[in-house]
């Protein structure tokens, strides 16, 4: 499976006008051109204003299809440009669905691998004025996800995104959605979710928590 890097995003956080005041926050990324050196951490140039619950290991990039712009383009009647949903990179052809937790891709120079999808939150609504976003995007699980580094180098926009390895337990990031917003209780979802070594590290013990009650 190969797909394509659209736009590659990156920014450091700052203070914005929003219609419900003002707000700090990384998410108005700009698309960079040229190759950009990809850490285990981050993208050079690239930060979070909420370290607690953005950043890390386990979400060093985070990746939205292309493709679900043309929905909400549709859905709400105006245009988005990338990086409208604060990715890191935009890729064509790629989603939730045939998307495995676990999966190895290169890109340029770099390798990564998929750990969790990403949680929509009120920043998105703050930041295009539109209240109901972040439902939107759950309802519809058209989330985006998350990717840790395996190995550094140089990446750039039109870079191909090569699938390398595929995880054998064939968890979708998709699954993962459904247990989080439809089935939150289901053991054996929940079972078959932690028994991919490569899944998120605080979300593992969220859904063993679940499982412990």
């Amino acid at each position: 499976m190969n797909y394509k890097l659209l736009s590659l995003n990156v920014g450091k956080p700052e203070v914005y006008e929003t219609d419900k005041g003002e707000l700090e926050s990384a998410y108005r990324k700009k698309s960079v051109s040229g190759p950009v050196y990809l850490s285990r951490l981050n993208f050079q140039g690239d930060e979070q204003a909420d370290k607690k619950n953005h950043g890390g290991i386990d979400q060093a990039v985070c990746l939205y299809p292309a493709r679900h712009y043309r929905y909400f383009e549709e859905v709400y009647g105006r245009s988005f440009s990338f990086p409208s949903f604060g990715e890191n990179i935009t890729v064509e052809g790629i989603d939730e669905q045939t998307t495995n937790i676990g999966d190895i891709f290169s890109i340029g120079q770099a390798e990564v691998q998929v750990t969790k999808p990403r949680k929509p939150c009120y920043i998105i609504a703050r930041t295009h004025g539109i209240d109901d976003f972040p439902k939107r995007v759950q309802k519809t699980g058209f989330t985006g996800f998350y990717l840790r580094v395996v190995k550094e180098g140089f990446v750039q926009a039109g870079d191909g995104m090569i699938l390398t390895k595929r995880d054998p337990h064939g968890v979708t990031v998709a699954d993962v959605n459904d247990v989080k917003y439809n089935h939150p209780h289901d053991q054996e979802k929940i079972k078959r979710i932690l028994q991919v070594e490569a899944f998120a590290e605080e979300d593992r013990l969220s859904l063993e928590r679940r499982l412990s009650k």
